[in-house]
């Protein structure tokens, strides 16, 4: 994938771009609102006047009637707007300027009209004055337990109610197609790429937001008739449920985790008493939500805790959540989920694009070193010196022959076994560097060995690292009185050094370039990172002398 790092780049730009655009939620409309100052039709002007959240109910048919005193005649058209669960008439100085579906005494013979109704005023309706409004609502097909059918009405500019409207909605769609692209992204990767449990999570998690902050535009969108109401507030509290639940299991996979099945349990079971406490649906999704950021931040403290790669930076991020969704105050989805969406998701879409080219470039490199161990280890003199040795002992001793093919050939295949690991146990090395003298002893007719001191259980190494300083001994070295190379491991605070003694021998004409050298260090490098480091020095004053190979190791290998 060559151009995938542009591909993110680019991605990541469109999403801070919806980042960017949230703050505009705050637009500059100034409307006249009229919720107050309601009395009953047919009251005198003395009676008590309320307010229309005081008076509007489920399952009713309410005429009521205010003054509306405007200082000054609008220069423009001007919008009655109406948000009600009900089917509504209105009057405006006796006349009727618009009706929103059919208002009735019983549920059958209404005809539910918009959640949100509109209706255009013209300067000649609105001059300077005193003007009288009446309302017809009927709530018959509204759910006894919903105790709030009323929402708003007010007076506002045609131009600022446009503006503000398209603001209102851009910023969430926008939000919307980056989150679905990303899932697609991720799931793609999921299953052309490489299964991580993390990344499905991930995708999930982000489909599921793009459809809460969908579903939540749908009414300013496209509008529906006022029974849907209700199905629209389960779908949304569902899809909060949903990604509330996804948000924690998403850190508990990435951090790998133990006992993930019980955790997930447990995280369900709590997400679902918060969904199921007796509050308004708001209110309860407000509670689920925060209690996934909860969760979520908790996991990535205890992964802080177990000082895990990348946990610092998960921590900030959660910790960085809650405390946005806490100051975002009670709108949901318009407010503190879009904004905590924008500051969560993305950042982990970052740290998860940059995890997967650094393990994609992990990857190339670990099949270089791989191909290159191989190709060293099949160099044609070796193969050609075994073969003509192996023609010789078949001649000599059939039994020596046989011998040294079978030490081949377990050669061969440990090579082949362990260039596909990107490490091994230092058992396994030592059992690699030994067969190899067995072999070199007999081709030179003398005898080679190792002799190591310290426990070498629980160290591992990159593959074939000592074996390739003893072939490198042997390229520069004739041993005519064979060799006992030594090894020496010792424990120093939190590295593990090992000391590898070359002796010295007759001097031979080699026409290397250090490709031993090089591997050496770049195996250690894929395998440790930066903590393990590699020096050779030439000890003269040593018995005998030799080259003195110094391998420092970490305890335990680097996840990162």
């Amino acid at each position: 994938m060559p151009a995938m790092p542009s591909y993110f780049h680019y991605l990541l730009r469109y999403c801070l771009a919806c980042c960017l655009a949230l703050p505009t939620f705050a637009c500059a409309m100034q409307p006249l609102w009229l919720d107050e100052g309601w009395r009953t039709c047919g009251n005198t002007p003395s009676a008590p006047a309320a307010s229309l959240q005081q008076l509007v109910r489920p399952g009713q048919l309410l005429c009521v009637e205010r003054d509306v005193t405007l200082a000054a005649t609008p220069s423009s058209t001007q919008l009655l707007v109406l948000s009600a669960l009900a089917s509504s008439e209105l009057w405006l100085d006796g006349v009727l300027i618009g009706s929103n579906g059919q208002p009735a005494r019983q549920a059958s013979g209404e005809r539910a009209g918009d959640i949100d109704f509109a209706i255009h005023l013209t300067p000649q309706q609105l001059t300077a004055g005193k003007h009288h409004l009446h309302l017809l609502l009927s709530t018959q097909q509204v759910q006894a337990h919903l105790a709030s059918p009323f929402y708003a009405l007010y007076l506002v500019d045609r131009q600022d109610y446009r503006a503000g409207l398209a603001w209102y909605r851009l910023p969430p769609l926008l939000l919307a197609g980056a989150l679905g692209a990303v899932a697609l992204l991720f799931l793609a990767l999921t299953v052309l790429y490489q299964r991580q449990r993390h990344w499905s999570m991930f995708s999930a998690l982000c489909l599921v937001a793009a459809l809460l902050l969908v579903v939540e535009i749908w009414r300013s969108l496209t509008g529906y008739a006022y029974p849907w109401h209700l199905p629209r507030l389960y779908a949304v509290s569902a899809l909060t449920w949903l990604f509330s639940a996804f948000l924690p299991l998403y850190f508990y996979t990435a951090w790998r985790l133990p006992r993930w099945p019980l955790a997930a349990a447990v995280l369900l079971a709590c997400i679902a008493l918060a969904g199921a406490l007796p509050a308004h649906f708001d209110a309860r999704c407000w509670l689920m939500f925060l209690t996934g950021l909860a969760a979520s931040l908790a996991l990535n403290l205890l992964a802080l805790w177990r000082r895990l790669p990348g946990s610092r930076g998960g921590a900030l991020i959660a910790l960085a959540s809650c405390a946005l969704f806490l100051l975002t105050g009670s709108q949901f989805a318009e407010g503190g989920f879009a904004l905590v969406v924008c500051f969560l998701l993305l950042p982990l879409c970052a740290q998860l694009l940059a995890q997967l080219l650094h393990e994609r470039s992990k990857a190339a490199r670990a099949q270089q070193l791989e191909n290159q161990l191989l190709r060293k280890s099949m160099q044609p003199h070796f193969l050609m010196n075994s073969l003509s040795l192996i023609s010789e002992l078949n001649a000599q001793s059939p039994q020596a022959a046989e011998t040294f093919i079978e030490a081949l050939g377990a050669e061969l295949r440990m090579l082949n076994e362990f260039a596909q690991q990107p490490s091994i146990a230092l058992t396994q090395e030592l059992a690699l560097c030994e067969n190899y003298l067995s072999i070199m002893g007999t081709r030179l007719q003398q005898p080679c060995r190792l002799q190591f001191d310290g426990e070498a259980a629980g160290i591992t190494v990159p593959p074939a690292m000592l074996l390739t300083a003893l072939e490198n001994a042997f390229s520069h070295n004739r041993y005519r009185q064979g060799a006992l190379f030594v090894l020496h491991i010792a424990r120093l605070a939190q590295t593990q050094v090992l000391t590898l003694i070359l002796p010295e021998g007759e001097a031979r004409p080699h026409a290397g370039s250090g490709v031993g050298e090089q591997y050496i260090r770049a195996s250690l490098h894929a395998v440790f990172g930066d903590a393990a480091s590699y020096a050779s020095e030439f000890a003269s004053k040593q018995q005998p002398a030799g080259w003195r190979l110094t391998f420092t190791l970490p305890v335990a290998p680097c996840m990162s």
